[in-house]
């Protein structure tokens, strides 16, 4: 249907009783100037009344209201109801916080506080803002409720599709928290509304909406998604120069009344769109031409372009980002590569079959030759790098994947000078390209191959059992080896622990691990931490800003996930594993530029705001 065709219509109202918790739909509702009836007027807040949100505790989103005559009542999986009746509210006037805005609010009872206190897991209070909020927004020149910053939002169904269509998964409106939801329109319709008329209420579009970590919570789990998405995507394209990325317009009511789904958005006035650049990578399409079975339920799919262009390079040991639509349901995944860079024109996934796997069973069911998928190039911080002399390549089951790589990357260029290739695994039907393996061991003296069962049969000749100090004393020269791990968690903890132990430097250790930053098998050690002169203990597992935070120091935050830059700091002393995000440029990095929502303290810090 043509643009001009289509009649903007309200498909869906959501109100967010407290702050932080799951939407609640309404077929209609009373629009006040702080905002739609029943919204955010309850907020989580510490002791102190600083608001708490799900940019911290996840699980808030779970947490579901259900609107009485009478007040409202909560519930949390496993935990007791919470019935909350207005006539028993203390009413007390306290202080309170939402962002840098303070203004009072008022107790509810001492049976809330506690009940979300124990889904906190500290202690914390549930304050209420009355039947006007006491906060007035100077920006909007009137009051507002426990809202971030403006009293509506609104977005589009055919923005959400688009960005789907670029993510490597699939989002839902939930996500995004927005109080109205509008169909019929071209993607981003709303980015050019200034003044819409929605049933009896007219509306003013004030600003688009900076997006920030609540976007990646998944509604149902509440847990944080593991690839930042949708962040990372629409980092790609709705991001502007600073790095802040929008999604959604923010409104304020023009005067009050009520709004319907079904109504008719009368766009009354339009303003010119936000410029965001288009910085996304066209997805790769990948025709499987070849399966090849390397060992049993071990199979490698061969990948040639299916636009017959030249596929992007990649480094021995990177994993290639897949989107897979199975049963309508698109899911992303990494594969590490087990082809090498220098034998261009294809890549390979080899993947072992496992029982509950899900990916793995469809992909040896279903995808065949001929086959087509989508992936996004090629990354990942695991890689061969300059280091081709004194090598222990370490694996377990499909953790071989990068180790077969590495090892035909340095075969190809003749490179293979003093490599020990460590690889475990169950039985000899399991040892995946044994063939393989031994012609390398033929062509390269300087290549010590060994394979390891931990079930073998009583003919097996070879090593057995599970990695231990006495296979790793078998391997000469092992502290001066760079040393390349990959395999199951398990088997990649106890390597860690068994290499540091026989001398091998931190810094000569390399692991495998896909995932977030955070939960680090490092072992746990206290640091100090002086940020602006405040100097209290820490710890190498949290974030700085977790840990600033737990000691009361207080530090600029918004997005919490690297995308905004509003944590940026300065380090003068120490260092921190401080991962590769939007908002911190390479120079601002030279410069001693760190992010304290996503950086790591390694040692003792000097911090300066």
């Amino acid at each position: 249907m043509s643009s001009s065709l289509l009649v903007p219509t309200l498909s869906q109202i959501q109100v967010y009783p407290v702050k932080s918790i799951a939407a609640l739909t309404q077929s209609q509702a009373w629009v006040e100037k702080q905002g739609l009836a029943f919204d955010r007027r309850f907020m989580v807040a510490s002791d102190k009344g600083v608001m708490i949100t799900a940019r911290k505790y996840p699980q808030m989103v779970k947490i579901t209201a259900t609107l009485t005559m009478t007040g409202l009542v909560l519930q949390y999986p496993n935990k007791t109801d919470l019935v909350l009746q207005y006539a028993d509210f203390a009413m007390v006037d306290v202080p309170a916080t939402v962002w840098n805005d303070n203004f009072s609010a008022y107790t509810t009872t001492v049976i809330a506080n506690q009940w979300f206190s124990d889904i906190i897991g500290h202690s914390a209070q549930l304050l209420f803002c009355g039947q006007q909020s006491n906060r007035v927004r100077p920006k909007i020149g009137h009051n507002v409720s426990f809202a971030d910053g403006y009293p509506l939002l609104i977005i589009s169904e055919a923005s959400l599709a688009t960005l789907n269509e670029r993510s490597s998964e699939q989002h839902t409106m939930a996500q995004f928290r927005t109080n109205l939801v509008v169909s019929n329109t071209d993607a981003f319709a709303e980015d050019g509304w200034k003044r819409i008329r929605i049933g009896e209420v007219e509306f003013e579009a004030v600003k688009p909406c900076a997006r920030c970590i609540l976007t990646t919570i998944d509604p149902l789990t509440g847990e944080f998604n593991a690839l930042k998405e949708p962040l990372k995507t629409m980092a790609t394209f709705r991001a502007n120069a600073t790095g802040d990325v929008f999604f959604g317009q923010n409104l304020v009511a023009l005067n009050e009344g009520t709004i319907r789904a079904g109504d008719v958005v009368e766009v009354l006035e339009t303003k010119t769109k936000e410029i965001y650049a288009d910085n996304a990578e066209t997805k790769l399409l990948l025709t499987c031409v070849e399966r090849e079975d390397i060992a049993s339920d071990f199979t490698t799919f061969w990948l040639e372009s299916h636009q017959q262009s030249p596929l992007p390079t990649y480094l021995p040991g990177q994993h290639l980002p897949l989107q897979l639509e199975i049963n309508g349901e698109f899911i992303a995944r990494r594969y590490t590569l087990s082809s090498s860079p220098s034998r261009p024109g294809r890549y390979a996934i080899s993947v072992k079959r496992i029982n509950d796997g899900r990916i793995s069973n469809w992909l040896h069911q279903n995808f065949h030759v001929g086959d087509v998928l989508a992936a996004d190039k090629p990354g990942g911080d695991f890689h061969l790098g300059r280091h081709t002399d004194k090598l222990l390549l370490l694996s377990a089951g499909s953790g071989i994947t990068p180790m077969l790589s590495m090892l035909r990357y340095l075969s190809d260029h003749d490179n293979i000078r003093d490599v020990v290739f460590y690889h475990q695994c169950s039985t000899e039907a399991d040892i995946p390209s044994l063939q393989e393996l031994h012609q390398l061991e033929k062509m390269h003296p300087s290549l010590d191959l060994r394979i390891v069962l931990s079930q073998p049969k009583r003919d097996w000749q070879g090593e057995s059992g599970r990695l231990s100090l006495s296979h790793l004393a078998m391997i000469s020269n092992l502290d001066q080896r760079q040393v390349f791990v990959c395999g199951p968690n398990a088997f990649m903890d106890t390597a860690k622990k068994l290499l540091l132990k026989m001398g091998v430097s931190p810094a000569r250790y390399h692991q495998e691990a896909f995932g977030p930053l955070g939960g680090s098998s490092t072992p746990k050690q206290a640091v100090k931490l002086n940020i602006d002169g405040h100097i209290f203990k820490g710890n190498n597992q949290q974030t700085l800003l977790e840990q600033a935070e737990a000691a009361g120091v207080e530090l600029n935050y918004s997005c919490r996930a690297g995308f905004c830059g509003a944590c940026k700091v300065t380090l003068t002393l120490g260092q921190v594993e401080q991962p590769d995000v939007p908002a911190l440029l390479p120079q601002e990095r030279q410069q001693g530029k760190i992010l304290a929502c996503c950086c790591i303290p390694k040692t003792d810090l000097k911090i300066t705001k």
